[in-house]
């Protein structure tokens, strides 16, 4: 990781939290969402995560490769696995 990257992402955790999220919502108005809140998963990752089911996400975090990541049941998920219900 460079060092470009770990103050990124210092510098966004002044702004943002690891306990919520900020969404554009269906009126275009940005919204904070806190965790926990509710996905669905749109793919398998077996054998903790099954596409179509749902599930609570309990903090966001952020890879070192700057790469968001849900935290679900203690373990970490890529963003895009998911959709925000």
């Amino acid at each position: 990781m460079s060092e470009h990257n770990r103050q990124y992402i210092l510098e966004l955790f002044k702004i943002v939290s690891p306990t919520s999220i900020l969404v554009v919502d269906k009126n275009g108005k940005v919204k904070r969402l806190h965790c926990p809140f509710r996905v669905m998963a749109i793919v398998d990752i077996p054998p903790d995560i099954a596409e179509g089911k749902f599930y609570m996400v309990d903090f966001v975090k952020m890879t070192l490769e700057l790469k968001e990541v849900y935290v679900i049941q203690g373990k970490g998920y890529f963003i895009c696995y998911s959709r925000i219900m």
